[in-house]
């Protein structure tokens, strides 16, 4: 922590330097949500199927969460640009906000990052050499909030260039360490490719390299995406993505314990489209299999959320999940159906984006038996639940 901080001390330094021929120009980032609720009259507990690597969000986030950054800009008389960012998180239990008592809360550095865009003429024109910590190309399920491919380096240091134009897309080359530099991963990736009208296309490479003291092994990850653009208008994105070893997960940060034996395959397909003027629908569908030596646990999941506006103020919004997993390390199955309905005042700002939001909700699941979602404690030995509550969220 203490070297990320001094190079972006340094790299502001080197930002007011360049001031003296521009003016450097700031722009803030953030996002918050907050909120109170409480499940079968006790503590909010979250709805997660074990076995699931995420679970439906809306009514079902028991957290308060807020990142708050700042991104900088320096143009140069030659035309380039010195940029770079700072952003912090601050998470906690939103159950510590309704009951008397001290608030735990959890501050950790996000992104310090410096780059240099505009190094060169030609395919180089728009490109960008960076390093430091920051959110890289994350790719993510609004509605799960499942981060499905996240090269970014949370814990550690990460240096590369980006966006070099090839002609039929642009290219991009990275390198990630953890803080221990127990994993360094190498990943690149050919954005943007043009496959027809309104379709694009990307496929990704990556490498990692293991420490020699780690149980782990080498490994390597492949990823095609497609995304297509005025798909009924709204969009529509495909992934199908393996993995294994050290790469096993498709994280920025590596997976040190992994071997060539532990691979994870993943396809999953998202959207949001506009069934009318005023209702719009996101979708999701996704399977997963994490094979550890033959042995293998596979997750499906499915869901939609439809927002219906009701005037400029108002919205009401319908989420339905379902999550099953099939575990053959415990021989057994498990499934969780979550439903919410959630009443929203949109301050004026309609539509599915739109943010802020501040939402009153009631959230009902159901769990194949006892012990097959992570908070079962809060629920005694009952395989349904419901929580109420409200939230706010924006973002900005």
């Amino acid at each position: 922590m203490k070297r990320i901080l001094t190079g972006t001390a340094l790299g502001l330094a080197m930002l007011s330097g360049a001031a003296a021929q521009a003016e450097v120009s700031y722009s803030q980032t953030g996002y918050l949500r907050i909120g109170v609720g409480e499940s079968n009259g006790g503590d909010f507990a979250e709805l997660q199927l074990n076995g699931a690597w995420t679970n439906y969000r809306l009514g079902n986030e028991s957290d308060f969460y807020g990142e708050f950054g700042v991104n900088l800009t320096n143009e140069l008389k030659n035309g380039s640009k010195i940029v770079g960012g700072v952003r912090y998180h601050l998470s906690g239990d939103s159950n510590d906000l309704r009951v008397s008592g001290e608030v735990d809360a959890n501050l950790a550095l996000r992104e310090a990052w410096l780059g240099y865009a505009g190094i060169g003429d030609g395919a180089l024109s728009d490109s960008t050499i960076w390093a430091g910590r920051r959110y890289y190309k994350r790719k993510d399920i609004h509605i799960i909030d499942f981060y499905y491919e996240d090269y970014s380096n949370f814990s550690g240091f990460g240096a590369g260039l980006e966006n070099v134009k090839l002609g039929f897309g642009d290219l991009s080359v990275a390198a990630f360490s953890d803080q221990d530099s127990t994993v360094i991963t190498l990943d690149s990736r050919v954005e943007n490719i043009a496959l027809g009208e309104d379709l694009f296309g990307e496929v990704g490479l990556a490498y990692a390299v293991v420490d020699e003291d780690e149980p782990g092994e080498d490994g390597f990850a492949v990823r095609g995406h497609l995304q297509r653009n005025n798909f009924f208008g709204g969009f529509l994105k495909a992934g199908l993505m393996y993995s294994e070893g050290a790469a096993w997960g498709f994280f920025g940060d590596g997976a040190s314990f992994a071997t060539r034996d532990r691979s994870l395959t993943r396809a999953q397909v998202h959207g949001l489209v506009p069934l009318s003027e005023r209702l719009e629908m996101f979708f999701v569908a996704l399977h997963q299999i994490d094979d550890d030596d033959g042995t293998q646990t596979a997750w499906s999941s499915a869901g939609v959320r439809p927002q219906y506006t009701i005037n400029d103020n108002f919205a009401v919004a319908v989420e339905v999940g379902f999550d099953y997993v099939d575990d053959e390390a415990a021989d057994e199955t498990r499934d969780l159906t979550k439903a919410t309905i959630a009443g929203i005042y949109t301050f004026g700002k309609p539509g599915f984006w739109s943010r802020p939001q501040l939402r009153v909700f009631a959230t009902q699941g159901s769990w194949s038996e006892v012990g097959a979602i992570s908070n079962q404690a809060a629920f005694d030995d009952d395989t349904t639940g419901t929580t109420v509550g409200v939230q706010f969220e924006t973002w900005f």
